[in-house]
């Protein structure tokens, strides 16, 4: 098995460490315009299975320089470059997954799917944590519930020790973060897709300890296509992130105050855009490497089984992994995005075009692909 990985960041170096832990795998070729980024991930997973390329990996030419010849594109960069990154792995003859979170974006891939029959290849947008892992696990649920009737995702990437006021720590890319406190999410009321607006929908949410009392709002992306896949069938399907009390005040005071519009703004003579302000000062304030995360998931699933209301509760709770300096984020986002390449490389998944993973991701081979990566998913049937 061959796989090209698009991005050498935290994510995509997460993503190679685990392709070469598989013993089919025969090359992961690292991409990316950064050639510093390329030798901190080449350092860090030191294998002889790993080849680092310097490419613009976020142009068609520069995608197809490197994809052919390969079973599995895994795009690993900003959700805006992903539909690209997909035309040009149809292009070359390979597959492709992404990490998604960008519902617009992801359209478009699963746009791609005729081309992607026709290429005899497959494409699978939004394979992360949520929107991903979260997804499959609802496909899990709707496979198990006779009548399934709601369903509420909740997920959050947090500091396992937080530090006032903001009680968090960047645990991927500011783009990202904004783009989920932005927008609207997508959700299911009365079978019905819908929106609400980010931020809203502020509940109380309690976990096991060590994380204990928490908070969820609604935010971007994480719902993914899941309100277009169960449209009808579902009565009502929500997503919230996860954060610890009082931090989505916070987050909403900055946003009524301006400090997400991206049009410029004359201060002192210069012009600047508050989003870039905000970007410079969330990596100054709210990054600190050396702080371990947990990243926490449950889906409350209920519906009528056997002519009994019954809930099904899917729950995760994940730590960073100090022997391999493996974020919690990391393993819960690239970990799954890895799982599903190699189940297409494999052969595992055969079908070809464009599908959400809900459509095309069997439910019991992520799990069980994670928890033989120490990350462990609990099913518990509640009546």
């Amino acid at each position: 098995m061959k796989f090209v990985i698009l991005g050498a960041g935290m994510q995509g170096t997460a993503c190679a460490h685990d392709l070469v832990r598989n013993k089919d795998t025969e090359c992961v070729t690292m991409v990316d315009q950064d050639a510093d980024a390329l030798r901190r991930a080449g350092k860090k997973l030191s294998s002889d299975l790993v080849e680092t390329r310097t490419a613009d990996c976020v142009s068609k030419e520069g995608i197809l320089e490197v994809a052919g010849g390969h079973d599995v594109v895994i795009s690993a960069l900003p959700y805006r470059f992903n539909p690209l990154a997909a035309e040009a792995a149809i292009e070359a003859g390979a597959s492709f997954v992404d990490m998604g979170g960008n519902i617009e974006a992801v359209l478009s891939e699963l746009r791609l799917s005729a081309a992607a029959r026709e290429a005899q290849v497959t494409v699978v947008p939004d394979c992360g944590l949520a929107p991903g892992l979260a997804n499959v696990l609802v496909a899990d649920a709707a496979g198990e519930i006779e009548q399934l009737q709601d369903v509420e995702i909740r997920v959050g990437g947090l500091p396992e020790n937080p530090r006032p006021p903001w009680n968090y720590r960047l645990v991927f890319s500011f783009e990202g973060l904004i783009n989920e406190y932005t927008g609207t999410a997508a959700v299911l009321r009365d079978w019905n897709r819908t929106e609400e607006p980010a931020l809203a929908g502020l509940e109380e949410i309690v976990f096991p300890e060590p994380l204990g009392r928490c908070e969820a709002a609604f935010t971007s992306g994480g719902s993914s296509t899941l309100p277009w896949t169960f449209a009808g069938r579902i009565r009502n399907l929500d997503y919230k992130t996860v954060r610890y009390p009082g931090h989505f005040e916070k987050i909403s005071a900055l946003e009524a105050l301006g400090f997400f519009a991206t049009d410029d703004i004359t201060v002192g003579g210069q012009s600047v855009a508050p989003r870039d302000l905000l970007r410079e000062l969330f990596n100054k304030h709210m990054t600190f490497p050396d702080d371990p995360d947990l990243v926490v998931l449950r889906v409350v699933s209920r519906g009528v089984h056997e002519g009994k209301q019954v809930r099904l509760v899917h729950e995760m709770m994940d730590r960073q992994d100090q022997e391999t300096g493996l974020t919690a984020m990391m393993r819960t986002t690239a970990f799954p995005v890895s799982i599903v390449a190699q189940l297409i490389a494999d052969g595992s998944i055969e079908r070809k075009g464009a599908f959400p993973p809900e459509q095309l991701v069997p439910p019991a081979a992520l799990v069980d692909g994670l928890e033989e990566r120490g990350v462990f998913v609990r099913k518990e049937w509640k009546v």
